[in-house]
């Protein structure tokens, strides 16, 4: 995982680097990428209820960095197909309230593909343009828990869906280079790990923001 996001991080020069050398007509081309980092809250509330018990404490870090890849496909002047990805981790953690010291912690980790439809609405002016966007993704994800008691850690992978809904404003820079800002609420289910009572889940309703760079080929 390390590798991609090193490669997320290359991407955003390689296309600054495209924009000064091969500058292009955005509105003669239909297809487009964005690379985008953000922030996403991720609730995990089912996360408090394994092996909680009186004297414990349960702590969930949000939010957390995300990092996505799309690519876009214009078959008018409003609308717009998606096909892309994403890296999202989170963790959360419980503890003795009296010791302070971890009972177990978990890292969670989801990658998924989403195919999605943006709308474009008129401009206000040349350089910015609201859009509103609805999608679905199909989630390949897995958890690592570590228990601090025994000394003893599992992984746990499991496939799940969401459906989200999304906000933004795309300023544009130049004929193809613009910068998008999007609020997206996300609705998540379906990747429990196994059927066993108690056994941890990754069910989460949540909502994330982000800018992204996009570049108009």
């Amino acid at each position: 995982m390390q590798k991609l996001n090193h490669y997320y991080w290359c991407l955003i020069p390689a296309l600054l680097f495209f924009e000064f050398v091969y500058p292009i007509n955005s509105f003669a081309q239909p297809f487009s990428v964005r690379a985008s980092v953000g922030f996403v809250h991720l609730p995990l509330s089912d996360w408090s209820n394994f092996f909680s018990e009186h004297g414990t404490y349960y702590q969930k870090n949000n939010p957390n960095t995300y990092f996505a890849l799309s690519l876009y496909y214009s078959f008018s002047d409003r609308h717009y197909l998606e096909l892309g990805t994403e890296l999202i981790k989170s963790s959360a953690s419980l503890s003795d309230m009296a010791t302070a010291a971890d009972i177990i912690d978990w890292k969670f980790q989801g990658i998924p593909v989403t195919l999605g439809y943006e709308y474009r609405f008129p401009v206000f002016n040349e350089y910015f343009t609201p859009a509103a966007g609805l999608g679905a993704s199909y989630f390949f994800s897995e958890v690592i828990a570590n228990e601090h008691y025994f000394q003893t850690s599992g992984k746990r992978t499991g496939n799940g869906y969401g459906l989200h809904a999304s906000a933004a404003i795309i300023s544009r820079l130049s004929e193809s280079l613009s910068v998008t800002n999007k609020v997206r609420y996300r609705y998540s289910n379906g990747m429990a790990f196994s059927d066993k009572s108690g056994d941890i889940k990754v069910e989460f309703t949540g909502f994330d923001i982000s800018m992204a760079l996009g570049w108009t080929f």
